[in-house]
C-alpha cells in the first residue's frame, strides 16, 4: 500500500482567507515580491473600484509562472545559494511561498500578468478551486491593461476589492511607511491614491524631530541625532557603536551550528503622547518593530517585554535582526509574517539585548521629564517673581500718588472721603494685576513629614478629587512632580510670594501630626526638623488650617488646638502592612473639613457623599 498526503483544493481558500489581517499587511506582500524579483519601482494604485501593485522586476515566463509561481507553498530560499535575488543579489524578502495568496485575502481573485523580454502571460487566480490540478483561466491583452510596465516586471490586479478603502491619502502613507520605514537602495515605492501619484518616503525622519530621547544602535543609525529637536536643552540622546552576539541552535539539515546575532537600529520616546495615534486595527504611533531583511517581521513587540510602566506608552522603535530571516536554518517567522516563535534561540537571545535597552530608554525618558519639568517651575517661577514686582512698583507708585494727592486735597480743601474715593477708583488696574499675581500662587501647603505619607497621600488624593490642580498644593513627598516646589525650598517660596508679597493672599495649611514632627528620626533628623520649620513658616502666611492627627500625638501651639482635630489611627496589620482607620465621626469630620477647604480656596467640591465614598476607598471606618 503506498500512502499519499492530500491536500484539498478548499485548502487555498482558508490559506487565503485570514492569512492578513489588513489592507497593508496585503501590499506589503506584494511590495516585497516585487523587491526580490529585483525590481527597481513598484507602483500601487489604489482605487474605490481596483487595487493594483506593478513592478518593473525581472518578470517570468510561461514555464516559470507555472512551475514556480503557481506551485503554492514552495520554499523560496533555504540555502546560501537561493538567499539573494538573480541580479541585484539582494537578500530575499519572502520566504515560505503563500505571499502570493496576500492578494486573496482581499479579493474574490486577482489577474496575474508577468512580462519578459516584452512577451506577457497572464492568469486569473480565484479564492476557490474546485478540483485538484483545476485548469486557470488564461488572459490575453484584451482581458488586463499594464499602467506602468512593458518590457519587465509583474502586475496582480484585484478588481472590486473586498476591503474598506481609505478616504485620505495621508493614510495609506502614513501605514505604508511604518513598514518600509527607511529608505532602501535601488528600490523606489510609487502610490497612486485615487489619480493622485506620490513617492513613499520613509517615516524615520519625521518621527525623530517629535522625540524626547533616542538611542541608535549601529554607526549607520548614528546620522538620525542630527535631526533631534536642537532647541531643547533637555533632550537625551545615547549612541551604542554596535551589538553583536552569537547563538547555537540548528540549521535546517538539523545540524548544531553557531550563528552570528547582529542588532542595529533605534529606540527613542516621544516628547508627548497628546495627538498620538493609538487605534489598534492598523498602526499606532506607539511600537517597537522588529525588521528582518529590510521587512517587518512584528509590528510590536512591547506588549511581550513590556511591564505596564507609564512611560511606555512614549516608546517608539525600529530594530533590524537579519538572523531571524537567515536562510540556513529554520522559517522563525509566523505564516503570515506578522510574528515570530518566541521558542526560538534567536528570539530569547535578542531579548537579552532588547529588555535592558527598553529600560534604558524607560530611564531616559524619567530624567527628560524630570529636566522638563524643572525647567517649566522655572520658567513659571521666574513669570510669578516678575509679576510679584512689577506689583509691588505699582503699590509703591500708586502709594506715593496717594499721599501726595491727599496732601494737595487737603491744602485745597477738598473732602478726604471724596479724595480717596477717587484715588481707589485710579488703583482698579493694579487690584487687577493683584488678581493675576493671586492666580499663579500656590492655594494649599500639606505640612508633613515623609513618616506620615499615608495619611498626606489621602488627603493628596482627595484635594484631587474635589477638583483642585496638582500645580496648585505643595506637597513636598508627593510622588507626582507638580506639588514638589523646584528644589524642595519650601521656605523659599512661601518667603518670597507670601511673606514678602505685595499681595495679601494667604495660603491654607493642612497640617500632619504626629509623634513623627518631635521624635527626631534617628536615620533621617532632617525628616522630622522640616515639619517643624513648615510650622513656622506656614504659621506667618496661613490663611487657616486644620489638623490631621495621627494616634495619640497631642499638637500644641501655635497650632489652633481649639478646633476639632481629625484624629486618625494608624494599624499595623500581622503582615507589617499599615491601614488607616476613623471613627464614623472623624470620618465626617475629614470630610467636612476637605469640603470647606475647596470653598474657601474658590474651588467647587463634590457633595459631602461624594466625599465621603470616596475617602472609604483609603481608609476603613468603625463605630466605636
Amino acid at each position: 500500500m503506498d500512502y499519499t498526503l492530500k491536500i484539498s483544493p478548499r485548502m487555498l481558500e482558508l490559506l487565503s482567507k485570514d492569512l492578513y489581517t489588513n489592507l497593508y499587511f496585503v501590499l506589503a506582500e506584494l511590495i516585497a515580491n516585487a523587491y526580490d524579483a529585483d525590481a527597481e519601482n513598484v507602483y500601487v494604485s489604489i482605487s474605490d473600484s481596483e487595487i493594483r501593485v506593478e513592478d518593473d522586476g525581472n518578470g517570468m515566463a510561461p514555464d516559470t509562472l507555472n512551475n514556480v509561481y503557481l506551485y503554492v507553498g514552495s520554499e523560496s530560499r533555504n540555502s546560501k545559494q537561493n538567499a539573494r535575488s538573480h541580479i541585484k543579489k539582494r537578500l530575499k524578502m519572502g520566504r515560505k511561498g503563500i505571499g502570493k495568496l496576500a492578494a486573496l485575502s482581499i479579493s474574490n481573485g486577482f489577474q496575474l500578468i508577468t512580462v519578459q523580454n516584452g512577451i506577457a502571460s497572464g492568469v486569473f487566480i480565484p479564492n476557490k478551486i474546485e478540483k485538484d490540478n483545476e485548469i486557470l483561466q488564461e488572459l490575453t491583452p484584451e482581458d488586463y491593461t499594464l499602467k506602468y510596465i512593458s518590457h519587465h516586471g509583474t502586475a496582480v490586479i484585484m478588481n472590486s476589492p473586498k476591503v474598506s478603502i481609505p478616504s485620505l491619502k495621508e493614510t495609506v502613507v502614513r501605514n505604508l511607511s511604518r513598514i518600509f520605514p527607511k529608505e532602501i537602495s535601488d528600490f523606489t515605492i510609487h502610490i497612486n491614491f485615487k489619480g493622485k501619484e506620490f513617492v513613499l518616503k520613509p517615516d524615520e525622519k519625521d518621527i525623530i524631530p517629535r522625540l524626547a530621547t533616542l538611542i541608535t544602535i549601529g554607526n549607520e543609525h548614528a546620522a538620525l541625532k542630527k535631526l533631534m529637536d536642537k532647541q531643547n536643552p533637555n533632550i537625551q540622546y545615547e549612541h551604542i557603536k554596535e551589538y553583536s552576539t552569537k547563538v547555537s541552535l540548528q540549521n535546517s539539515k538539523h545540524v548544531m551550528k553557531t550563528l552570528p546575532l547582529n542588532i542595529h537600529g533605534w529606540i527613542g520616546t516621544y516628547k508627548t503622547t497628546r495627538d498620538m495615534k493609538k487605534e489598534i486595527n492598523e498602526f499606532s504611533d506607539n511600537y517597537l518593530a522588529i525588521f528582518a531583511h529590510n521587512k517587518m517581521g512584528q509590528r510590536n513587540i512591547l506588549s511581550i517585554i513590556g511591564r505596564n510602566r507609564v512611560y511606555e506608552s512614549y516608546v517608539v522603535g525600529n530594530l533590524y535582526i537579519d538572523a531571524f530571516e537567515s536562510s540556513e536554518f529554520p522559517d522563525m517567522a509566523g505564516t503570515n509574517r506578522q510574528g515570530y516563535n518566541e521558542n526560538d534561540p534567536r528570539w530569547i537571545k535578542a531579548l537579552e539585548f532588547i529588555r535592558p535597552l527598553l529600560d534604558n530608554i524607560i530611564r531616559m525618558h524619567q530624567s527628560f521629564a524630570l529636566a522638563e519639568r524643572a525647567t517649566k517651575d522655572k520658567e513659571k517661577l521666574d513669570k510669578q517673581e516678575k509679576l510679584e514686582e512689577q506689583l509691588k512698583l505699582k503699590v509703591a507708585r500708586v502709594s506715593e500718588e496717594i499721599t501726595s494727592n491727599i496732601m494737595k486735597g487737603l491744602e485745597d480743601n477738598d473732602d478726604i472721603n471724596s479724595l480717596v474715593s477717587q484715588e481707589v477708583e485710579k488703583m482698579k488696574s493694579t487690584l487687577g494685576l493683584k488678581a493675576k499675581v493671586d492666580g499663579n500662587k500656590r492655594k494649599i501647603i500639606i505640612s508633613q513629614t515623609l513618616l506620615d505619607k499615608k495619611v498626606s497621600d489621602v488627603i493628596y488624593k482627595m484635594l484631587l478629587f474635589n477638583g483642585v490642580q496638582k500645580d496648585e498644593i505643595i506637597y513636598s513627598n508627593c510622588a507626582d512632580p507638580e506639588p514638589n516646589i523646584p528644589e524642595n525650598d519650601v521656605y523659599g517660596y512661601l518667603q518670597k510670594f507670601f511673606v514678602e508679597s505685595a499681595s495679601s493672599e494667604k495660603i491654607f495649611v493642612l497640617f500632619v501630626t504626629s509623634k513623627h514632627i518631635i521624635n527626631i528620626d534617628k536615620d533621617n533628623p532632617a525628616a522630622s526638623w522640616g515639619v517643624l520649620m513648615e510650622i513656622g513658616a506656614t504659621w506667618i502666611t496661613r490663611k487657616d488650617h486644620w489638623i490631621f492627627n495621627i494616634d495619640d500625638f497631642k499638637p500644641e501651639e501655635p497650632l489652633n488646638t481649639r478646633q476639632k482635630i481629625v484624629e486618625i489611627k494608624m494599624v499595623v496589620n500581622a503582615d507589617g502592612s499599615k491601614v488607616l482607620s476613623l471613627s464614623s465621626a472623624m470620618c465626617n469630620s475629614f470630610v467636612r473639613k476637605i469640603i470647606e477647604t475647596c470653598e474657601q480656596c474658590g474651588f467647587m467640591p463634590k457633595s459631602f457623599e461624594e466625599n465621603k465614598s470616596e475617602l472609604q476607598n483609603y481608609v476603613t471606618v468603625f463605630e466605636p
